[in-house]
């Protein structure tokens, strides 16, 4: 995002994503929060690697977001990841996992 811009931009990684690790109704209280009370921060949120068995429960999420915010929201096909992520980030802000140079630390194991 441009310098001085007070909007964020996220990218929710939802690669191993499933039932035993899914909240719906934190999912839509973390919706209501941003959108009551923070509705210009999201600039956009890019969705990647989101399983099939995801669209079941956004299904349930969808109607409780806002069309203002819903426009913000986009998800990405694997094979377009890193072209469509660098419409939005610079290279040098777009983590490494995603085709970018910035570097993600990496913890000992």
């Amino acid at each position: 995002m441009p310098s001085g811009q007070e909007k964020f931009l996220a990218i929710a990684d939802l690669q191993g994503w499933g039932y035993s690790n899914s909240d719906v109704h934190a999912y839509i209280a973390s919706l209501s929060i941003l959108q009551d009370y923070y509705p210009e921060r999201l600039g956009k949120l890019f969705i990647v690697h989101a399983p099939s068995i995801f669209m079941a429960v956004w299904k349930v999420i969808y109607p409780f977001i806002d069309n203002n915010t819903k426009k913000k929201i986009t998800f990405v096909e694997n094979k377009k990841l890193r072209s469509t992520l660098l419409l939005d980030i610079d290279e040098s802000q777009l983590p490494d996992i995603y085709g970018g140079k910035l570097p993600l630390g990496q913890e000992d194991s």
